[in-house]
């Protein structure tokens, strides 16, 4: 019994592998399949790409270009921060002074007015020079 079932096994393998298997059947091609025909090509074949390519070298040349740009723009604004960078701290410095000075008590009202109308308007140009200096970044 166990004979028979190995050789029937062995046939059917072999029936699988050399008459059966979907790969060694022939395509009917008189008969063509009802499904609609194709309108276009499956595969595209692209052009072979040139090294000595005329809108190639147009673009390298504009990268260039650009390149260039990018560069001397990132110079030119890193000098203006760093402008504005010293021109902050000096007048952080002057603040800082206006604020730690001392005002001397005077027996005039006028004088201690005027000082403090001096006072004030520095504080208020430099108030209006940090926000210039803030909208300018």
């Amino acid at each position: 019994m166990n004979d028979l079932l190995f050789y029937l096994t062995i046939l059917a393998l072999l029936y699988y592998f050399f008459y059966y298997q979907p790969s060694h059947k022939k395509l009917n091609t008189t008969n063509p399949p009802l499904t609609k025909p194709l309108t276009h090509s499956q595969f595209t074949q692209t052009e072979p790409f040139q090294i000595d390519n005329p809108e190639l070298a147009e673009l390298k040349i504009k990268n260039q270009t650009l390149e260039t740009k990018l560069e001397t723009n990132q110079q030119v604004y890193q000098s203006k921060i760093n402008e504005q960078q010293t021109h902050i701290t000096n007048l952080q410095g002057q603040l800082r002074e206006l604020v730690t000075r001392p005002l001397k008590p005077t027996n005039s009202k006028t004088t201690q007015t005027d000082s403090a109308t001096d006072l004030t308007k520095t504080l208020d140009t430099l108030i209006k020079d940090i926000q210039a200096l803030n909208n300018e970044l």
